[in-house]
């Protein structure tokens, strides 16, 4: 029998967007598998994770194997390893046993490369040496943009021209929550529609220091309050003078589900980012009806197309013209509405279970997954995959 394994060290991992791309596209691989019992008859899927996995949603189509021993890097060199011989293993990140060749890895980005200042000395020695054994040498790589499979085979030298470029989804960012909207709106002093909503990171390529520049430009032209999530250690506000509450509010630390909340009743959401592989945050604000400005750099454009406004990340002066534009626009409403209803068709194509489809369908297509006969194939028909991967 065939076996799959998923390499589940991300469930040991702080929640980031790698982490998640890899507990949503597990969670839409098994409801793929309960829609398509003949391809649980010749391969066993597996779900392997280190003893320290924590919050691993339950599956009804994956065995759960923990290996107690070691954790970290060294779990996947020895541990994951010897227990994915034999087997076509899947990894949600290039992070992955380094001399196995029957395995899929992902790179969401270059960005150790393009921003190498961003990633600590040995980050950067680990992501080099992974990269530069497997990238060349694995039976799939995948990446989520064109622009990041372009961004591969420049910083990385690779010459391969099968790259498989997946996506991401947004449909964990609508889930139902236990959290109250009005009483997270309350704490922070917001009122529903009456704010401008950022999130701050310290990382050089999220480029948030454009955000109070630009604030700072406007003055008291601002209608209305920027809310910042995560904002409170934010060095990006250094040498801009004090900015009063009425103009910015730093929430600090929001969870997921208050970060959600944000988004439902933000009247724009502002992503300055330079450097994205694919950018999931505008995705998870679009879900939520919340309209986007957005950086025009990267792969940003690709993913967003005309359902964003763009400005240059390079230029306070054009965040601050887009914001006057927006919040005094004549007519704000209907550009908003517009904005949405040009988001509805990206929210159909960036779905987890379409990444997990085209994921599925490598996986038939390499012979990792055994597809059972149907009585179409008997019948001398063919079973096609329902979505099929855009390669470079």
């Amino acid at each position: 029998m065939r076996r799959v394994v998923v390499n589940g060290r991300f469930f040991a991992q702080p929640r980031t967007g790698v982490q998640r791309y890899g507990v949503e596209t597990l969670v839409a691989l098994d409801r793929l598998l309960g829609r398509a019992p003949q391809l649980l008859e010749g391969t066993a899927w597996q779900l392997a994770l280190p003893r320290d996995a924590d919050d691993v949603p339950l599956l009804e189509h994956f065995e759960i194997h923990t290996l107690p021993q070691l954790t970290g890097h060294a779990w996947e060199q020895l541990s994951l390893a010897a227990f994915a011989r034999g087997a076509y293993l899947v990894n949600a990140s290039y992070s992955a046993p380094l001399f196995k060749r029957r395995q899929c890895i992902t790179v969401h980005d270059a960005s150790v490369r393009a921003h190498p200042q961003t990633f600590s000395r040995g980050y950067r020695w680990f992501n080099n040496l992974a990269m530069s054994l497997l990238a060349p040498r694995v039976d799939t790589l995948m990446t989520v943009s064109r622009f990041s499979a372009r961004e591969l085979r420049t910083h990385f030298h690779l010459k391969r021209d099968d790259v498989i470029v997946a996506r991401s989804g947004w449909e964990h960012a609508v889930a139902p929550s236990a959290v109250d909207d009005a009483t997270v709106l309350a704490r922070h002093g917001l009122r529903p529609g009456g704010y401008l909503f950022a999130v701050g990171s310290l990382k050089a390529n999220k480029n948030f220091g454009l955000v109070p520049r630009a604030l700072q430009l406007l003055g008291a032209e601002l209608p209305l309050p920027m809310a910042v999530a995560g904002g409170r250690d934010a060095w990006v506000f250094q040498g801009i003078e004090p900015l009063g509450r009425d103009t910015v509010r730093l929430l600090g630390y929001v969870s997921d589900a208050e970060l959600y909340a944000l988004y439902r009743h933000a009247a724009w959401f502002v992503f300055p980012s330079v450097y994205e592989g694919f950018g999931l945050p505008p995705l998870e604000a679009m879900a939520n009806g919340c309209p986007v400005l957005a950086a025009q750099a990267a792969s940003i454009p690709e993913i967003y197309g005309d359902a964003v406004v763009y400005f240059d990340p390079h230029d306070p002066a054009s965040l601050a013209a887009t914001l006057r534009a927006v919040t005094t626009h004549p007519d704000a409403t209907a550009l908003r509405e517009q904005l949405r209803r040009r988001g509805a068709a990206r929210l159909s194509y960036y779905t987890w279970e379409a990444n997990a489809q085209i994921l599925l369908d490598r996986l038939i297509a390499v012979g990792a997954a055994a597809r059972a006969p149907t009585a179409q194939a008997a019948a001398g028909g063919r079973v096609e995959p329902v979505l099929h991967a855009e390669t470079t």
